[in-house]
């Protein structure tokens, strides 16, 4: 009997879904060109709305295939929010579009969008390679944090992401989030 009690309890736990000690908001998006052509276009995501969601279009000039095309992400953090920003030791040095999509977009982006409702986005998945050039949209995004590690830093956190083709930054985007304590 007492084995019953533990693997229902057990199974109990495994389909409860813990919320987050934490909140994130987007707090600002800044586009930048590239150094000498810019082939990632950003200049038309914003937040909107009190909730802080972010809206609008974005642009790919060209295929990005694995062999010419990579991306890196610095990340900064603001613990007291002031702007004062230190260098973080989770950075993604340049890696491989594809893998960087595969491993970093599919945890922390992907799953806050819906194809078709929320975004045109391709859904990223082990066979999307090439990320295929065109013009996408997200509409109305709220970050999902389920599946973000339970320790991040709280303050402002701010994400330089810059693709590069053939060794030449062509644009980016910088994401600047706000991560506070959940209030109970």
């Amino acid at each position: 009997m007492r084995w019953i009690v533990v693997i229902l309890l057990l199974n109990l736990l495994q389909n409860i879904k813990c919320e987050q000690s934490y909140v994130v908001s987007n707090e600002k998006l800044e586009p930048f060109e590239g150094d000498s052509e810019t082939l990632v276009i950003f200049d038309g995501l914003k937040t909107v709305g009190r909730e802080r969601a972010l809206n609008g279009s974005f642009k790919f000039l060209g295929e990005m295939n694995n062999d010419d095309f990579k991306v890196s992400v610095e990340l900064y953090s603001s613990p007291n929010g002031d702007g004062d920003f230190k260098r973080m030791v989770m950075d993604v040095p340049q890696t491989s579009i594809c893998e960087c999509f595969k491993k970093f977009y599919v945890q922390f982006v992907q799953p806050s969008l819906k194809q078709g409702e929320t975004t045109n986005f391709p859904i990223v998945d082990e066979d999307t390679c090439p990320i295929p050039e065109g013009d996408y949209y997200i509409k109305n995004v709220l970050f999902n944090t389920e599946d973000w590690p339970q320790q991040v830093p709280r303050g402002i956190v701010k994400a330089i992401v810059t693709f590069f083709s053939g060794g030449k930054n062509v644009g980016g985007l910088i994401v600047v989030v706000k991560i506070e304590d959940r209030q109970s």
